[in-house]
């Protein structure tokens, strides 16, 4: 069903309940299989990403549907290589057209029995001895992050190699941190990751806030200053690469206060040099490494008219949808210039146009573009999107706090 917003007419204040992190929590399930005690898991992630995971992981059949996650189609499939037995693996059409052959290929570089058909992965998972490996890791961290989660099983352990620009890395760096701290050694030396064999220790763990869905806050307070928003449960010291958006946000004006329960945002009104300069000056974003900020800032730099470059962009036409043409489309719509390249994003300072009284977007079955489209309620009339579940993927109770009335 379609889904529509109200014009927010004054500053907001009040505070947010976050979703944890789906990143953390899919992470998290992979190591509990792989553990002889049970880990006690505080504030597992609700997203739908996560759910099916957990009922994947119970392995009531031997048919898996990962649904649309992509982490996880990929964990699992890496996961059910090494797990004695024979199994069948797939996902909704969109997912299976999402690049994955530089893993396939790495795993059956490892000895593994895996092949397509039918619609299905077919997997006759066996015992692997690891060793040597290398795989391209400029498609998707997700590819290095499930070989290394299993890596531990394997009898010699793992020392893979990554080929080519590394993407997403601070998500390699977050599974390699998850995993010394339930007693796995691991290291990176260059480009080499070494993973020793052995067995995840049980320890109780809670799961972090998610970052990510914090963007689409920030970029609503860089949207209404004045506003004021505690964003409850993040913490500043963080395994969350998307931690940066406190400081990318800067050059919008949002300051982030930390506190005991959480962050708190806000965003004066700016002086008229300040808007000056900031739609004077090209900005440059570097997303290689977050690319789930892209959205959040993409639509902020469009509703505020500024001048941006992204870079790194290529790896995001592989995500849920198209992302990077998606947003050229969306953007263009809303008469904003923009030009794509095949690894570059920029708008040169025509911003959004903001005439529409009523606003309907598309949201071609990506979380984000609904909840990054969100926050230019507070420039139009109405917005509907076509599809008010897609959110619960990362982020179920979206609507519900970013509607939520002031304090």
């Amino acid at each position: 069903m379609p889904y529509t917003i109200k014009h927010i007419k004054h500053p907001i204040v009040k505070w947010i309940n976050l979703p944890s992190s789906k990143s953390i929590s899919n992470r998290i399930l992979i190591i509990q299989s792989l553990c002889a005690n049970k880990i006690n898991i505080r504030n597992l992630s609700k997203s739908n990403d996560t759910k099916y995971l957990k009922k994947a992981l119970c392995f009531k059949t031997n048919i898996i549907d990962a649904r649309d996650g992509g982490t996880t189609l990929r964990f699992l499939m890496a996961y059910l290589c090494s797990l004695e037995g024979d199994w069948k693996l797939f996902g909704s059409k969109d997912l299976m057209s999402r690049p994955i052959d530089s893993l396939v290929v790495a795993l059956r570089k490892l000895g593994a029995n895996i092949e397509r058909g039918g619609g299905l992965w077919i997997i006759k998972g066996k015992k692997i001895d690891g060793g040597r490996l290398e795989i391209i890791a400029s498609e998707s961290s997700q590819f290095v992050s499930a070989l290394l989660l299993v890596a531990p099983s394997f009898k010699n352990g793992l020392q893979l190699t990554l080929k080519g620009k590394i993407v997403s890395s601070s998500y390699i760096d977050m599974t390699m941190e998850l995993m010394r701290e339930f007693g796995v050694r691991v290291s990176m030396n260059g480009k080499t990751i070494s993973v020793a064999p052995g067995k995840y220790q049980a320890k109780n763990i809670s799961i972090e806030t998610d970052w990510s869905a914090a963007s689409y806050f920030y970029e609503l307070v860089a949207l209404k200053p004045g506003s004021r928003i505690l964003l409850k449960g993040l913490v500043d010291h963080s395994l969350q690469g998307d931690r940066v958006v406190a400081e990318l946000y800067e050059a919008f004006g949002v300051k982030s206060l930390f506190k005991k329960n959480g962050v708190l945002i806000e965003s004066e009104n700016p002086s008229d040099n300040a808007i000056k300069n900031m739609k004077n000056n090209s900005l440059i974003f570097d997303i290689k490494d977050c690319p789930d900020l892209f959205p959040a800032l993409v639509v902020t730099v469009a509703a505020k008219g500024c001048k941006a470059l992204f870079k790194n962009t290529c790896h995001l036409n592989s995500k849920e949808s198209e992302r990077a043409k998606v947003y050229t489309k969306l953007l263009q719509q809303l008469k904003c210039k923009v030009i794509e390249t095949a690894n570059t994003f920029s708008i040169n300072r025509k911003g959004i146009q903001r005439d529409f009284k009523d606003l309907k977007i598309k949201t071609f079955n990506d979380h984000r573009i609904a909840m990054s489209f969100a926050p230019l309620s507070v420039f139009f009339s109405s917005i509907t999107f076509d599809f008010e579940k897609v959110v619960e993927k990362s982020f179920p109770g979206f609507w519900k706090e970013f509607e939520k009335k002031n304090n």
